[in-house]
């Protein structure tokens, strides 16, 4: 037993001495990659591989890479295993009796003496053998490592990495995986990259920059990347799922790439490495919200008036009205029709409107249906609004053919179901067979189409006898003639249009005609300016809507002619009244030339405001023959039909006497800015008879677009039309010579108090500054009547009203005017006379309000004008009540700044300024 314990304890002895000196032999096979691994990780960790350049980072990188692998190569090829016979050697140098190996030994002489001597001898060697002791080597480790470095470099780098901290980890990644991209040049790559928003947006590109996260982009945004690299770089999005793509080479030779955001991701470009980053953050794109503000009621000339409402964060880009039958046809118990609802721009984030859409002729007209607003962004998203009934409007047709020619229409439009499928006939596929199936095709029609088609037949039986009009006779059997041979449901609503026709032809006579083109051309002109359309193309409208709008008139003319009325003098005293507006021959012209001014300088707002306008007044015309001596309807202070004088209150009566004599001076005064500015260019001779002023004044002095009703003074966007167009709001800015009865017979701008006719004196011939001067003396004498001003009498009439620092601002500008005039200085003259019609327009609209507001107590009819949201109410569509529309003045500036702009850019040669004047020219 004690000899296998000692033979145990010699072999443990042997395995560690075994295992040092396996250390050692490894020590000195590898202890130069030791040493080079430990400054490796102190410099990593120091940081010293950032503070590079990554180039020299990246060569250091791989030169250590190199090293260490030589280095591991060499310690292999040195390394040798030790044996247990070198450990067994080593302990047996300690005693002469080499006791390690010697216990290996076997007697040679097997008899009994011999066995006594070998056990007291293997007793010895096993004595000696636990009395060896482990080698400690040191000599062969101090010979290796004299200075100790197995302990010291481990140590510093323990050291360094605890003062390194959470730093560590990443130094470590960046010197092990350092920017080998570097030694190309990568470090050099620039990377240009920016995020397009949807158009519908509106919002400008988002240009990134390097190191910028967490930028909010619209979703759906684009974002594209733009770089110059030898090979291809890589795009790589990273968010709930990892997309990759190379770039494409561009013309120039650069690589771009563009994706599409609709999540948020991280966005990266790989080549040698990472060489640009950014996380980007997608904001949702929110569904537009809408909703009635009053619901569904009949308006006027069979409309559907309603107002409402509508948001959406970028913008709403169509609207339309939701119709579904309450009471559908079986056949098709989902149906649903939308009627376009015209809006005023083609992106609008936020809707406050009153519509007026005409809903007479749709196929459901006189039924009740279930109603709902429907508004969609631009990204397809839908809102929708609740949904009210209502009941249709139906056209009135006491006409006996309009009424046939309605309920045809109807029951071909209101079937929703299609023709039935024909089964070929190849028997008529033969020599002289007749193919009767595809000769009567109503066998395959739906009932309704069928039951149109015979009522069609029974109207036209003997119809050349019966129907006065041979024309309504064709009309219905061209109808039925289509029926016969329609194939399809399309071709069959096909006769839609020609029985329409034929039962407003029938109903109206001739002006429907005239009305339907003046609306198509309206909507022509509005939709080129709401889409900001080419000037070519707008001019070209512009005529179209021009014709039309003679065209009807003309037919209106025809109408009341052959309804026994008379032909009214539209160049002299004859009017034609809609609605309570006036409108001359000279006028209605006017405010086509104002309407075009405004075109041609681009002014879309003002001019889709006046263009609605005057379709509402054409469309609510009343001929009558003019009277000399009575007043312009709707003009404020005039009497309502069947109020006599003696009935208006005595100050309302003065202050429209007022108001008149005011109204006459600012056109005067308009006219002459005008005649000063045409003089300025060139355009009027500076003769001293004046004579060119004074036929403009004549001929081109009329004002036109007053109010309809006297609580309509006010409105802004109705005046056009004249030489000197009037002020937004100037309602009363009329015609002084047709349309005034004052007292004792005298004309507005006379001197009543001395009987001579100084209201004439601008009329009359002299200069320019002789005119001003002429105009500054009827403010004098306006303001003494009126008790303001020097030389005035004690009573005022309208005390309170007038505002004297007003008049002597307006009278300062006329003097500065005069006095520039005197001088030949155009130029500042026009700005001091626009100053003096500025003024006067203020002081004419208050008076105006003044006295509109006096009305309505009387009359108690100012609630009667207002739409849902107490704005006043104006033409069809009209949504710009607030709608500045310039006067003729400014409008001539405009067209001049124009052209100066035209001509700049034709002649220029600077490109960066031939861009510059580019976009100024552009329509928005």
């Amino acid at each position: 037993m004690a000899e296998k314990d000692g033979l145990k304890t010699i072999g443990a002895k042997v395995a560690a001495t075994r295992r040092r000196l396996g250390l050692l032999a490894f020590g000195r096979a590898f202890w130069p990659l030791f040493v080079f691994l430990i400054l490796f990780l102190a410099m990593a960790f120091a940081g010293a591989f950032d503070q590079l350049p990554p180039a020299f980072g990246a060569v250091l990188a791989i030169l250590f890479l190199v090293s260490g692998i030589i280095f591991l190569m060499r310690g292999i090829r040195r390394y040798r295993p030790v044996s247990e016979a070198e450990a067994a050697h080593l302990l047996d140098q300690q005693s002469p009796l080499r006791p390690v190996s010697s216990l290996s030994d076997r007697p040679a002489d097997p008899s009994r003496g011999a066995q006594a001597l070998w056990v007291r001898h293997r007793n010895r060697l096993l004595k000696a053998a636990r009395e060896l002791k482990l080698p400690t080597l040191s000599a062969e480790w101090r010979q290796l490592d004299p200075f100790r470095l197995r302990y010291v470099l481990p140590a510093a780098l323990v050291g360094i990495a605890v003062l390194a901290a959470g730093e560590g980890p990443g130094r470590l990644m960046r010197a092990l995986n350092p920017d080998y991209g570097a030694l190309v040049g990568a470090d050099d790559m620039t990377v240009e990259a920016w995020v397009t928003p949807p158009d519908h947006t509106g919002r400008a590109p988002i240009f990134l920059k390097p190191g910028l996260n967490d930028v909010r982009v619209p979703r759906g945004s684009e974002i594209t990347l733009r770089t110059e690299a030898p090979s291809a770089p890589r795009l790589v999005l990273k968010g709930q799922h990892r997309t990759s793509e190379k770039f494409a080479v561009t013309p120039d030779g650069a690589w771009e790439a563009k994706a599409i955001l609709t999540e948020d991701a991280r966005v990266s470009v790989q080549w040698w490495g990472e060489r640009a980053a950014w996380r980007l953050l997608t904001s949702p794109d929110d569904p537009p919200t809408v909703e009635f503000v009053s619901i569904p009621t009949y308006g006027r000339l069979d409309r559907t008036e309603f107002a409402w409402t509508a948001k959406d964060d970028y913008g709403v880009v169509r609207a339309e009205l939701s119709l579904r039958l309450r009471e559908p046809h079986p056949a098709a118990p989902d149906e649903e029709d939308r009627v376009p609802i015209p809006l005023a721009a083609p992106s609008m984030p936020d809707i406050k409107d009153a519509t007026q859409i005409d809903l007479t002729r749709h196929r459901w007209a006189g039924l009740p249906v279930d109603v709902q607003l429907v508004v969609t962004d631009a990204s397809g998203q839908e809102g929708t609004s609740e949904t009210v009934p209502f009941v249709l409007p139906e056209k009135l047709f006491l006409d006996p053919v309009a009424r046939v020619a309605q309920e045809v229409r109807v029951t071909v439009l209101r079937e929703p179901r299609d023709y039935a499928q024909q089964e070929p006939n190849l028997s008529a596929l033969r020599q002289d067979a007749i193919n009767t199936d595809a000769a009567n095709r109503l066998n395959i029609a739906p009932p309704d189409i069928q039951k149109a088609a015979l009522m069609l037949d029974s109207v036209t039986l003997m119809g050349e006898r019966y129907m006065p009009n041979q024309a309504y006779y064709l009309t219905f059997k061209m109808a039925e003639g289509m029926l016969e041979t329609a194939g399809t449901k399309e071709e069959a609503e096909a006769v839609d249009p020609l029985l329409w026709s034929l039962a407003l032809k029938a109903e109206y006579g001739n002006a429907a005609d005239a009305l339907r083109r003046l609306e198509a051309a309206r909507r022509a002109l509005e939709q080129a300016l709401r889409d900001g359309a080419s000037e070519e193309e707008i001019r070209r409208r512009m005529e179209a809507f021009r014709d039309a709008a003679n065209e009807y008139l003309a037919a209106r003319m025809a109408e009341a002619m052959a309804n026994g009325g008379e032909m009214p003098d539209m160049n002299q005293d004859g009017m034609a009244s809609g609605g309570g507006k006036s409108l001359g021959g000279q006028d209605f012209e006017d405010m086509l030339n104002a309407l075009q001014d405004l075109t041609d300088t681009g002014a879309t707002e003002q001019a889709r405001q006046l263009l609605s306008d005057i379709t509402n007044m054409l469309q609510n015309l009343d001929f009558q023959r003019g009277q000399s001596g009575t007043g312009m309807s709707g003009m404020p202070g005039s009497q309502s039909d069947g109020e006599d004088q003696e009935d208006v209150p005595q100050e309302e009566q003065q202050m429209t006497d007022a108001m008149r004599r005011l109204s006459e001076i600012l056109r005067e005064q308009r006219q002459l800015n005008d005649d000063t500015l045409a003089q300025q260019r060139g355009d009027l001779p500076n003769n001293p008879s004046g004579q060119s002023g004074q036929e403009s004044g004549q001929q081109s002095g009329q004002q036109s677009g007053e109010q309809s009703g006297g609580q309509q003074g006010q409105q802004e966007g109705q005046q056009a039309g004249q030489g000197g167009q009037g002020m937004p709001g100037d309602p009363s800015a009329g015609d002084g010579s047709q349309g005034d009865s004052r007292p004792d017979g005298e004309r507005p701008g006379s001197n009543g108090s001395t009987g001579t006719d100084e209201g004439d004196a601008p009329q009359a011939g002299g200069t320019l500054a002789e005119r001003q001067a002429r105009l500054g003396e009827l403010v004098e004498q306006f303001a003494r009547e009126h008790g303001l001003g020097e030389g005035a009498g004690e009573e005022n009439a309208l005390s309170g009203v007038l505002d004297p620092e007003a008049l002597a601002a307006i009278r300062e500008a006329q003097r500065d005017a005069e006095r520039d005039l005197a001088r030949g200085r155009e130029g500042a003259a026009s700005e001091d006379q626009a100053r003096a019609t500025q003024g006067l327009s203020e002081l004419n609209r208050n008076l105006a309000a003044m006295l509109d507001e006096m009305q309505r107590e009387r009359t108690n009819e100012g609630q009667a004008r207002n739409d849902p949201f107490g704005r006043e109410t104006g033409g069809m569509g009209n949504n710009g009540d607030n709608v500045r529309i310039p006067e003729e003045a400014e409008r001539q500036r405009a067209k001049d700044i124009l052209e100066e702009l035209r001509r700049r850019y034709n002649e220029s040669d600077d490109e960066e300024e031939r861009e510059y004047l580019r976009r100024l020219l552009d329509r928005f």
